[in-house]
This record gives C-alpha cells, structure tokens and sequence, in this order.
C-alpha cells in the first residue's frame, strides 16, 4: 500500500511541475497612453503583470507604433530600489520611447514587490529572475524577433546586468552602464541613505556571501 501513496504523491508532484512550465508567463496586458514627448508620438505603451517564481510582477512595454513587421528585443533593468527609481509615465515616454523609436521593442521590469507586484525586492537577489523571466515574456508577444535580443542596465540596473549575464540570459549583446560590481565598495563608498538601503534589503557587509553574490567582481 505503502509504494502506490509514494507513486500516487510523485504522480501529482510531476503533474504539478507540468502544469506549471506550460502555463503562460503573460497574466494580463493594458494598453496605456503615453505622455506626449519627441519620442512618445510614434510609440504605444502596454504595461504588463507576469509569472515570476509564482509571483505577479509589473513590467511594461513600449514599442513602435503601427508598424507591421518584427522588431529586436532590447531588455532594459532600472535603476533604483523600491518605488525610487521605479518607471513613470515620463521615463517611459522619453528613454524608453527614444529605443523603440531605433527600432527596439522595449520590456522592462518594476522587480517584485514594487508597482503592485507581489513579493519584497531583494537588489539582486531572487529578484534578477523577474529580468531573466522578460526573455519568455517576450516570446508570448507578437512582433518581437526573440533571435536578436540585447540588455541594458543603467546603476542598479547594471549590477542586474552583471547578474542576467552571470545566470545566462538568451541576449546576443549587454551593456552595463554605471553598474556596481563590488557590493562592498558600494556600501563603503556611498551616502547613509545607501548604506540603509543595503542593510534593510541585503544585510550588513558581514553577510559576505550575500554581497559576494550580488557581486560582479566575485
């Protein structure tokens, strides 16, 4: 009796495991106005809830306005923590709008925890999935040539760069810039504010292997 409980449990363990790699990565997809910018006025804006480790995450997508044919996949990781350096309808309408305009469909990602999503950030913790994951996003999305994909990253977002590119991310080409690849350094040389940042969602420098992790250097 014992062993048909043990198949029975590795049955629905298995069927569970199934069900979860087939489900779509994409929750649900709105359609937003942008900001009138330069840039803004031949792009559209869709921003996007999405699976990441069992959780709802935010992201967004700009991409060329009313054009019929399959565009690259430039990934942008954001800078900042928490709701400070999170995407407004500004960045959006300008940087973000200024790719798509060079002919990029642009995904991006608020991290867990932020904008709605569910989950706590981690600075480059668990959270760098919720970058890895925008590559499976993107092949649920129409007009999007997933076989030319790039990555970018601005301070934060460049160590979440380092991080992508360290994990494996299916890009052709990354670009960090002003990226931390030695978390000590950055908690040394930084303002308070940095430092209180660090403590609440890494830990002290003492948590060495947290930091040597987040840690290009390393």
């Amino acid at each position: 009796m014992r062993k048909y409980i043990v198949f029975l449990e590795l049955f629905i363990f298995l069927a569970a495991c199934r069900s979860e790699a087939t489900e779509p990565f994409i929750l649900d997809q709105d359609e937003f106005e942008l900001p009138e910018s330069k840039y803004s006025k031949t792009t559209e804006l869709h921003k996007l809830r999405y699976r990441s480790d069992g959780l709802k995450v935010t992201g967004y997508m700009v991409k060329p306005k009313d054009r019929n044919e399959d565009f690259p996949l430039l990934i942008y990781a954001r800078g900042g923590n928490q709701d400070y350096g999170m995407m407004t309808e500004e960045f959006l309408s300008t940087y973000l709008s200024f790719w798509a305009n060079k002919g990029y469909v642009v995904l991006t990602t608020q991290y867990r925890g932020v904008d709605g999503g569910e989950g706590k950030e981690e600075y480059g913790g668990a959270d760098i999935q919720d970058v890895m994951n925008l590559t499976q996003v993107a092949k649920e999305l129409d007009g999007i040539n997933t076989d030319r994909a790039f990555l970018l990253g601005q301070s934060r977002g460049g160590m979440m760069t380092y991080l992508a590119m360290k994990e494996g991310i299916d890009v052709q080409a990354a670009a960090s810039i002003n990226g931390s690849s030695d978390l000590f350094a950055t908690y040394e040389e930084r303002e308070q504010g940095m430092k209180k940042m660090l403590n609440e969602l890494v830990g002290p420098p003492s948590e060495e292997q947290a930091y040597e992790d987040r840690s290009a250097t390393y």
